[in-house]
């Protein structure tokens, strides 16, 4: 083989290797924020990855007991032992017998000094013990991330078309697949789409590609009509702060509450 044909394959080779190896850069984005949240996917996500959207787990948080404000408590409520002493009476010798004492003259009563009153003690001041500091409560956690309420993906629809491409078939097969395995749920698909255009056309687009991914959960996947509900939005709902930007237009589907 010739160097020219081995440089040709390596430079066709290489490349392939390397974006087979490294794969979708970003699968998932949070978009929106609050209760207008929506996990975007930009690959065909699995039922797994679905279900932990409509349906996340619990979350639940670990109290830590602090060791010093549990000794400090133990400390206090240990209750105190009472020593035994021996009465003075058992204890003390007999007295020896009194001896005559001449009688000594009585001494001038001296007057008193009166103690002097002490500073008052300013308490607000005064720092905190260290028993104090360890009763003192810890401050509050910082509140955790919300979770998205809705998973969406942007169908390249063709120019003002309701069809789904075929190569965002996958997206709604996995939404499909989902709905199969958990029969209780329902979902509103929802139409979006960016702020070029009037607003009555972008509403009914919105409307029709909604209409049209319903329409594949029931005619491909065998799902009841009424587990799926559909909505135009239009421009009404962006998640990007520029309305007229292109990544508004997108198909987001909800868990009817």
């Amino acid at each position: 083989m010739s160097t020219h044909i081995r440089r040709a394959l390596a430079r066709l080779v290489l490349p392939a290797l390397a974006i087979a190896c490294a794969g979708p850069a970003l699968a998932q984005t949070m978009e929106g924020s609050g209760s207008s949240s929506v996990l975007m996917f930009d690959r065909p996500p699995t039922v797994d990855e679905l279900r932990e959207v409509v349906a996340p787990k619990p979350r639940t948080r670990s109290i830590e007991i602090m060791g010093g404000v549990a000794n400090s408590a133990a400390q206090r409520q240990r209750p105190t032992e009472q020593a035994n002493y021996p009465s003075d009476a058992a204890s003390a010798p007999e007295p020896a017998p009194a001896k005559a004492v001449p009688p000594k003259a009585q001494p001038r009563p001296v007057a008193k000094a009166q103690p002097q009153p002490e500073p008052p003690i300013d308490r607000q001041a005064a720092p905190p013990d260290a028993r104090q500091q360890a009763a003192l409560p810890e401050p509050p956690p910082p509140p955790e991330p919300a979770a998205p309420n809705a998973f969406g993906f942007r169908i390249n629809f063709a120019f003002n078309s309701a069809e789904i491409p075929r190569e965002f078939q996958p997206y709604i097969d996995a939404v499909g697949g989902l709905m199969a395995q958990d029969s209780s749920l329902v979902l509103v698909v929802e139409g979006h789409t960016d702020a070029v255009g009037s607003a009555a056309y972008n509403q009914t687009l919105s409307q029709r590609r909604a209409v049209a991914v319903g329409e594949y959960l029931v005619r491909m996947h065998h799902i009841d009509p009424q587990r799926i509900a559909v909505a135009g939005k239009g421009p009404a709902e962006p998640v990007m702060p520029d309305p007229y930007d292109g990544r508004n237009r997108r198909v987001e589907f909800k868990p009817a509450r």
